[in-house]
């Protein structure tokens, strides 16, 4: 096991590429850092750095340990700030998770209404897909999550729909499409589909929904995020297809939005460690977000 002065070292050696700079990074000098990585590659059984040019170069081993290195440091961190907070008497924090689009479409007028309830709650935010969501639920590494989709079932944790979710075709003003007052499948196929992947709900859906229509799916471009989409349509690279809450950040860059079809098997839902109830910072974060869909009217056809 890597002790956490091992890990600040091998975070410092990432970002500052020398001994020297990573060992002065955190306080300690360059021979005892110098032996201290080889103390590490000792144990670990492989090399961490190779050197070329004078400099030293994490190895494919050493960069697969980083993702998880800067996790626990991050961790533990966390869990540094939240004993800080303890003893201060600050003790309201509210951990939230989110897909990518609802925590920029639906979070910040939430948790400012939650801020005004509760002046001195600390907030924390983390993305991920709605699955990873639903797992941070199911190890209270959040008190509150954001999902789009209809991911499995989980025993462990409370699900709530908010509201049903469409697939919108996006597109510039200019497009021939602007005046058209309706838009089919077919016609995004021809203009050039720009859809997100099909590991998202909405970019499955879209897939399956060409199929159903015979149409061959071909994406003219394919991304991970709404707003990706969003903004290769408003360059006119092509037409995109995204969900209720990428279809309204559409609007806000003054894109037009169409409605195509609606997700039957998808909703936009709120979940919750289902053995630890709502209660203070996160009961007030429900109902400010039931409020902010209420508010951007996210519902299947608008």
């Amino acid at each position: 096991m890597l002790s956490r002065r091992e890990l600040l070292l091998l975070r410092a050696m990432y970002q500052q590429g020398t001994v020297t700079a990573a060992a002065h990074s955190i306080h300690m000098t360059q021979p005892a850092a110098s032996a201290l990585l080889k103390d590490m590659e000792t144990r670990l059984g492989f090399a961490l750095f190779s050197r070329e040019h004078r400099r030293l170069h994490l190895t494919s081993q050493g960069r697969a340990l980083i993702p998880e290195v800067l996790n626990a440091l991050s961790g533990m961190e966390s869990v540094d700030r939240l004993a800080s907070d303890i003893r201060r008497g600050a003790s309201d924090r509210l951990s939230v998770g989110a897909v990518a689009v609802a925590a920029s479409m639906l979070l910040p007028q939430a948790l400012l209404g939650v801020r005004r309830a509760y002046p001195h709650v600390t907030f924390t935010v983390r993305a991920g897909s709605g699955l990873e969501i639903i797992e941070m639920a199911v190890d209270h590494r959040i008190d509150l999550g954001i999902v789009i989709g209809a991911s499995a079932p989980n025993e462990r944790v409370h699900k709530e729909a908010l509201a049903a979710v469409s697939l919108f075709a996006i597109f510039h003003p200019d497009h021939p499409l602007a005046e058209a007052r309706s838009v089919t499948l077919a016609q995004v196929a021809a203009l050039g589909l720009i859809a997100l992947s099909p590991a998202l709900p909405a970019g499955l859906a879209t897939q399956r929904a060409f199929e159903g229509q015979g149409l061959d799916y071909r994406p003219l471009l394919e991304v991970a995020q709404s707003f990706t989409a969003c903004e290769l349509a408003g360059q006119q690279l092509g037409v995109a297809v995204v969900e209720s809450l990428g279809a309204r950040y559409a609007q806000r860059m003054g894109l037009v939005a169409r409605h195509l079809l609606t997700m039957h098997d998808a909703a936009l839902s709120l979940v919750s460690p289902r053995d630890r109830p709502l209660e203070g910072p996160s009961l007030c974060l429900r109902d400010a977000l039931r409020e902010a869909v209420r508010g951007l009217g996210v519902v299947a056809g608008a």
